[in-house]
């Protein structure tokens, strides 16, 4: 009967939280969101594993990784400034709106001219078809940079249902694109690419016309709102730009170094093991700007404790996917992909460390300090790249995997220290404690999480 109470009690805590708008409430709505996407696209990578065969996956990797990578590298962190100063300065937002619109489409056409002239130098080994498509699916790369844009305004607006209405648009867009060339028989690395990428395009144009409807432009006052967005935007860009070279960068080196079977086997690898992703992704949309509204202290102490209870929830679900790996990969991919194992273990870490770091890095990104989350991205990057190097032609794809989990690790540990250092909170209150459980407890009242007592995190 007491084991029954506590159930109830917990469900009817997590049922009631839904109901509400708490960071909580947001955070459950949006990892619910994040876990359909990521089945819709385990379910289109299966596709196109099971398709393309690992050589195919490869290829189909080669072309669209560029224009990929090329929309998040000029974003010129345009999306973060906006949410940030949509939080602060709730009058000026239709003016924030439009300067950041329009410096969008200029860093993607900026992105378009970048990728035409530079893709054939940076795939130089591949076919000139490969290069040739590269190039033109460059086109889709705006489009990319005005969805993240897009995203941002919705959050900043608390609009969760608009958010993630865009988030689950394109990737099951793809997957009906996939189905569809699959039963006519015409799915190759190079249409499976373009229904990686075209989605983009009228979901985009959707939410820019809606908000264009919704606010009115002042030429006037634009310019002022512009030097907002790039001061700050100037100094979050390194987070967006390192960050996405972390997620690249290896993919990018692993061009050069693996033959097209082998980076296929670890594309499927890394594709899988970030569904994990899912966790820290989905809190960070929420947690950012909620912790923009807070004062430094009450912000640092919510940000630490969603930190510690979401990444005990990533280790555990990290435990079950590496023992569940080989039935995993052998079921939904084929025992084609069972090579993969190894360096998907060593993956699921990774993207569990490195979520972590992010998002005790939000604490200080709402406090107008993004330049931890930027050292941070560098210190990946300063790690990876030689560890790639010189790991991957001695321990191919399971050095792959080291070279990544590696400067995860550190990252974690600068951010854990920059953050006891300029917040004071000692290391006592990196373990989870009462007050801790006390404030999930609340969450059946539906309390907002800023309103628990938070007087001490032990």
């Amino acid at each position: 009967m007491a084991s029954g109470r506590t159930v109830g009690a917990f469900s009817s805590s997590i049922f009631a939280s839904i109901r509400g708008k708490s960071l909580f409430t947001e955070t459950v709505k949006t990892m619910g969101i994040s876990i359909g996407i990521m089945f819709v696209n385990l379910l289109t990578g299966i596709l196109t594993a099971r398709s393309l065969g690992p050589e195919g996956r490869g290829v189909q990797t080669a072309l669209i990784l560029w224009p990929q990578f090329l929309a998040f590298a000029t974003t010129l962190g345009i999306h973060s400034a906006l949410l940030y100063h949509m939080k602060k300065s709730k009058e000026e937002e239709a003016d924030l709106y439009y300067s950041s619109l329009f410096l969008s489409m200029a860093a993607g056409a900026a992105s378009v001219v970048i990728g035409i002239v530079f893709i054939p130098h940076w795939l130089g080994s591949e076919s000139e078809s490969i290069v040739s498509t590269a190039q033109w699916f460059m086109f889709a790369t705006p489009f990319m940079l005005l969805y993240f844009m897009q995203n941002a305004l919705f959050r900043g607006r608390d609009e969760f249902r608009a958010f993630n209405r865009m988030r689950y648009l394109v990737p099951l867009l793809s997957l009906l694109m996939l189905t569809a060339l699959i039963a006519a028989d015409r799915l190759t690395p190079y249409t499976s690419g373009l229904a990686y990428l075209a989605p983009y395009v009228p979901v985009t144009i959707y939410a820019v016309c809606k908000s264009i409807r919704l606010y009115r432009l002042s030429l006037r006052r634009i310019r002022s709102a512009g030097r907002k967005i790039v001061s700050y935007g100037i100094s979050a860009y390194g987070i967006d730009l390192l960050g996405n070279l972390i997620l690249y960068i290896d993919q990018i080196i692993l061009i050069g170094l693996l033959a097209p079977g082998p980076l296929g086997l670890y594309v499927v690898a890394v594709s899988l093991s970030r569904m994990l992703n899912v966790f820290s992704s989905s809190i960070i949309m929420v947690l950012f700007p909620k912790l923009s509204g807070l004062e430094a202290k009450e912000a640092a102490l919510l940000c630490l404790r969603v930190f510690k209870l979401a990444t005990i929830g990533a280790l555990a679900c990290t435990g079950v996917l590496m023992l569940a790996a080989p039935v995993f990969i052998n079921l939904l991919y084929g025992s084609l992909f069972l090579d993969s194992i190894p360096v998907f273990s060593l993956l699921v870490l990774e993207v569990v460390l490195g979520g972590s770091a992010m998002v005790l890095a939000q604490a200080f990104m709402a406090q107008g300090s993004p330049i931890v989350a930027t050292i941070s991205q560098a210190i990946g990057i300063v790690l990876v790249v030689p560890l790639m190097y010189a790991l991957v032609p001695a321990y191919g794809l399971t050095g792959a995997g080291m070279a990544l989990l590696i400067p995860a690790a550190v990252r974690l540990l600068y951010v854990a220290y920059m953050f006891q250092r300029r917040f004071k909170l000692g290391l006592k209150a990196f373990a989870i404690g009462k007050n801790d459980l006390l404030w999930v407890k609340s969450l059946r009242s539906r309390r907002s999480p800023a309103a628990a007592n938070d007087s001490s995190t032990s």
